[in-house]
């Protein structure tokens, strides 16, 4: 296993969150308004529904305590559930990101065994540097959830489209950590199979962590081909044997990490949906460098598009054929290029 991180940087301070309740009163069944500094009763309150304080007429979440953490602030949603902001009874000064299903859907066994089952996946991985670590899991009083460390900072698609240029050598760094995240979830028996912005969090020291493990498969899963009518994943970043329901493994993986690495480079994808599902029917043995380096800013160094045309072939075996290959050819265009 291989990590590379950034350490702490001045030039990249904690960003902070909403203000944190007071877990006294939250324990009390009170919160205060953080408009007005109105202390409000939520007890008669549908849990995560919307109160209106009396005061001062603003919106507040109305808390909802599963086990020992209390759930205060909405801080995302995907197909499968909502997540948010919480506390735990039992390690106060910490924040934590709990994972919970939708409110109409939370008895759907369906839901509830993909949830677990995504939970137990990356808990199994352990720590890891760049990977968000699944702290618990389980169920309390029908209600079942995933507890995860919180972190501050921003998702990479909402860096891209900031339109806020990142350094050619910011971006291979940060495709040496994911493919150092990716080699971590290797090693323990899967691939992760979603890589794409949205599911990157780039935190306060300015490193990168993956988030969200629902599309992961064991390696003896995606080894074979599939006969599936449903394609899992994103278009823009999935590579083309999964629209073929040709079997994946690391080369894969590699594709979806080119394509994410082209969109933080070039600041667009290199292919719209509709073009992506039309290319990966094509010959496989298709080469995409020269539409690729058009693509790209005018300064790009020909090592990464080099690189990235190799990470994007259609053809799997002209791939770099594992995340250590891979991360050895980065590393070396690392070093060589110099800082623009």
């Amino acid at each position: 296993m291989f990590s590379f991180k950034l350490g702490k940087s001045r030039e990249n301070p904690r960003i902070p969150g909403p203000e944190r309740p007071d877990l006294q009163l939250l324990n009390k069944g009170r919160i205060t308004c953080r408009t007005c500094s109105n202390e409000l009763d939520f007890t008669k309150l549908g849990p995560l529904s919307a109160g209106k304080c009396p005061a001062c007429k603003s919106i507040f979440p109305v808390p909802m305590k599963i086990d020992s953490f209390w759930l205060y602030e909405p801080s995302g949603s995907g197909g499968m559930g909502s997540v948010y902001k919480a506390l735990s009874a039992i390690h106060p000064e910490k924040d934590y990101a709990v994972k919970i299903l939708p409110r109409e859907k939370n008895t759907d066994p369906h839901l509830i065994d993909a949830l677990i089952r995504e939970a137990s996946i990356a808990k199994s991985f352990g720590r890891h540097p760049h990977l968000v670590y699944v702290e618990a899991y389980g169920e309390s009083s029908g209600e079942y959830y995933s507890v995860m460390e919180y972190l501050h900072g921003i998702r990479l698609d909402t860096l891209i489209e900031s339109g806020n240029p990142v350094s050619k050598k910011f971006a291979l760094l940060w495709g040496l950590q994911l493919l150092s995240a990716e080699q971590k979830i290797y090693d323990a028996g899967y691939l992760y199979r979603d890589l794409k912005p949205q599911n990157i969090i780039i935190d306060s020291n300015g490193n990168l962590k993956l988030f969200d493990f629902g599309l992961c498969r064991t390696i003896a899963e995606v080894s074979v081909i599939s006969a599936s009518k449903s394609i899992e994943g994103s278009p823009l970043y999935m590579p083309p044997e999964r629209i073929t329901g040709q079997p994946e493994n690391m080369a894969s993986e590699i594709y979806s990490l080119g394509m994410v690495l082209f969109h933080l480079i070039s600041g667009k994808p290199l292919f719209s949906a509709e073009d992506a599902f039309r290319s990966a029917r094509k010959i496989q043995s298709i080469t995409i460098g020269d539409s690729l380096s058009q693509k790209l800013p005018p300064d790009c160094p020909d090592e990464i598009i080099s690189i990235l045309a190799r990470m994007s072939a259609r053809n799997p075996d002209e791939r770099f054929s594992s995340f250590k290959e891979a991360a050895l050819h980065i590393r070396q265009t690392f070093d060589r290029i110099t800082e623009e």
